[in-house]
């Protein structure tokens, strides 16, 4: 009550105040309406804090524009000049990504500054900023090392994929070498067949032929023997004519004889 007393009274400070109070419900209803009232009052009384409020809350609503882009340009440089409150709205909104691209860093960098500067609020703002930034990492090194380790599952599933290739690759190999092997032995086995069974056709024909050839002097010889027997009584016939020629069967037909 004291503070709206004084805000009445046209006090900026306490207009700047009041407007915290409505926008952020501490002590009165919550209402953004009358937060955005108390601050352009603050605002036109020249309280610069009020102003670069009344900056955050109209990019935050709507956007950037060219008037917004022109103040935004100059809380830039009244940060870098040191100034805290301006150092402060600037880290903020780096905090939020309002007008500016999201940047935790930048924000924790100016809100530190504004602390150093004697600005409270910067401090609990810093705060909330480095536990987000410490999410983030956590929730970076996790993702890495979920990365990593899927990373390392799939290289030992490649390695095991390569390995039981080349294992398959050998034992086909082995299987190839064993069936070529055994193949040749097939081979080498069917070749001496056949070449027992043509020394053993040889060895028929041998033995045929040279049992024809005994068959031959057999014959050859019976012949000989045949002919000898039928050639005795005729020599014996003769000698006994020559010796006597009245004796044997043709004596009859010898003159001589008779």
């Amino acid at each position: 009550r004291f503070q709206i007393k004084l805000a009445e009274q046209g006090n900026s400070e306490a207009q700047y105040k009041v407007g915290e109070m409505y926008e952020l419900g501490k002590g009165v209803a919550k209402n953004r309406e009358i937060a955005l009232t108390w601050y352009e009052k603050s605002a036109q009384q020249g309280h610069k804090k009020a102003g670069y409020k009344l900056l955050y809350m109209e990019i935050q609503s709507r956007g950037l524009n060219d008037y917004s882009k022109s103040q935004l340009a100059s809380l830039r440089q009244e940060a870098a000049a040191g100034n805290a409150d301006a150092q402060y709205f600037l880290g903020k909104m780096y905090a939020a990504g309002i007008g500016v691209p999201k940047s935790l860093d930048n924000a924790l960098t100016w809100l530190n500054k504004a602390t150093f500067n004697g600005i409270p609020e910067a401090e609990h703002e810093a705060i909330a900023v480095e536990e987000e930034l410490a999410r983030i990492r956590e929730k970076e090194a996790r993702k890495r090392a979920a990365a990593l380790e899927a990373s390392r599952k799939q290289k030992e599933a490649e390695e095991k994929a390569k390995a039981e290739k080349q294992k398959a690759l050998r034992d086909k190999q082995k299987q190839q070498a064993a069936s070529k092997g055994k193949a040749e032995r097939e081979a080498e086995a069917n070749r001496l067949a056949r070449e027992r069974q043509r020394i053993e056709r040889e060895k028929a024909a041998i033995a045929a032929e040279k049992a024809r050839l005994e068959r031959a002097q057999r014959e050859k010889a019976r012949s000989a023997a045949t002919a000898e027997t039928a050639q005795q009584p005729k020599t014996e016939e003769k000698e006994a004519f020559e010796s006597d020629p009245c004796k044997g069967k043709s004596a009859r037909f010898l003159s001589t004889c008779r």
